[in-house]
């Protein structure tokens, strides 16, 4: 009987370990992800990617198929265009 408790017990020491080390690499990867965001976005930035990827979720329903690649390139560099003080993006393709 004493093997069967010593073995349950392992078994939930292990789990709650294994969660705690679970959460800890969240929690680290969340931090990781606000200084990236503190460091390189601004406000009218993150706004014309909202718009971007509005866009392009819009088209997809609209065309009911995937989009390519320069399609996508397109909205996104449109949407920056768009945006105040983002004049100078072109797109070039890669063929």
């Amino acid at each position: 009987m004493n093997i069967y408790i010593y073995f349950i017990l392992g078994i939930v020491l292990g789990l709650a370990l294994a969660t705690y080390i679970y959460l800890l690499r969240e929690e680290k990867i969340e931090k990781i992800i606000q200084s990236n965001k503190r460091i390189y976005s601004t406000e009218k930035l993150d706004k014309a990617l909202e718009n971007a990827v509005n866009n392009i979720t819009n088209l997809i329903q609209e065309k009911k198929r995937e989009l390519t690649e320069d399609e996508k390139n397109n909205i996104i560099f449109e949407s920056l265009k768009r945006a105040e003080g983002f004049n100078s993006f072109s797109v070039k393709s890669d063929k």
